[in-house]
């Protein structure tokens, strides 16, 4: 896993004032054919659905009061993805039933990308699919160095193709091409850029950093986290650096789960996910076994995932709900 986050931590760097850009953009035409193809065969995300009021084959699992929305994950061993009410602890109805563990969904709506097929060079392939309408084609491509983000209502996409093309689509709607390969949407749907130390959109600066910016995460509370250079993690609020946390070396270079808030980040240590205070948390220092996580939208609870369990912790209280599932990608959606 460290080297994905390193590619993924590199990737707007590399990116940046590449030269031949133009002219690779002419040749991407060719590859999306439709307003998100990569005109390539490949295998089908296909899902299944019960007939309405039969819940054979769905899963339940302990409720977990309190805590809000719904996870998407990727079933660690058969990377299907399945999605599941938190205050029910029911499954809802439709899965997609392969992928390649590769998954970004969106923050609200039902709409997520699956990976479908191996990595070409450095560019993961990919469908969009909307699990409330899963026979719905939407489209596919492929991102450069699996990164892909979405805007904040969940009707918007945003990645750079393996020609280095980056791409803003509407599913099943307008795709337009960007001058760079986005870096994050605003809250309020903007497409940013990370141009050297600079995060930008496209009418204007919206912070300079100390470094090269190799990540970025707008928080809920209008503060912005940018990781400088893959090793310190710097929080701005209102244009205004508020907090620094500089990176112990074995964190450097590793992709952060940054808190609602910005306050706090999860990072994979080994076999466990640990939690750095950035400089306005009262969670640093706190470590639990696993691989992936996830923040619930408001910042109290966090979940794990392990090869065979799906944990969630009560961050306030310590207390925990552990699922016999194992994840090998989360995503927890607003409600």
């Amino acid at each position: 896993m460290k080297g994905r986050d390193l590619l993924i931590l590199c990737a707007v760097l590399l990116v940046v004032g590449f030269a031949v850009a133009d002219s690779l953009r002419s040749d991407e035409a060719r590859v999306e054919s439709r307003p998100a193809e990569t005109g390539e065969a490949e295998p089908p995300a296909t899902s299944t659905a019960p007939e309405a009021n039969d819940d054979l084959g769905r899963e339940f699992f302990d409720t977990v009061r309190g805590a809000p929305g719904s996870v998407v994950l990727a079933q660690a061993g058969s990377c299907a993805v399945r999605e599941f009410d938190l205050p029910t602890g029911l499954e809802l109805p439709n899965v997609v039933q392969r992928s390649t563990c590769e998954l970004w969904a969106a923050p609200v709506t039902a709409k997520v990308a699956v990976g479908i097929g191996e990595p070409v060079g450095d560019a993961v392939p990919f469908r969009f699919v909307d699990l409330g309408r899963p026979n719905r084609d939407l489209g596919s491509s492929e991102a450069a160095f699996g990164f892909l983000v979405w805007s904040d209502d969940g009707q918007r996409a945003a990645w750079c193709t393996r020609r280095l093309q980056g791409i803003d689509l509407e599913l099943a709607g307008r795709r337009r091409e960007l001058p760079d390969c986005p870096a994050a949407y605003t809250p309020d749907g903007q497409v940013t850029f990370a141009l050297g130390d600079r995060l930008v959109t496209e009418s204007r600066e919206l912070l300079r950093a100390t470094g090269g910016i190799t990540h970025v995460h707008f928080g809920n509370d209008g503060s912005v986290a940018v990781v400088v250079e893959g090793r310190r993690i710097e929080r701005y609020f209102e244009d205004r650096r508020a907090h620094t946390l500089d990176l112990p070396e074995r964190l450097q270079g590793r992709l952060p789960k940054l808190s609602p808030d910005n306050c706090s980040a999860a990072f994979r240590a080994g076999d466990r996910i640990r939690i750095v205070d950035v400089g306005c948390s009262v969670y640093g220092g706190e470590s639990f076994r696993g691989h992936v996580a996830a923040w619930a939208p408001d910042g109290a609870w966090l979940a794990v995932g392990e090869a065979d369990q799906l944990t969630f912790v009560n961050l306030p209280t310590g207390d925990t709900v552990e699922w016999p599932i194992g994840a090998a990608e989360i995503v927890w959606r607003r409600s």
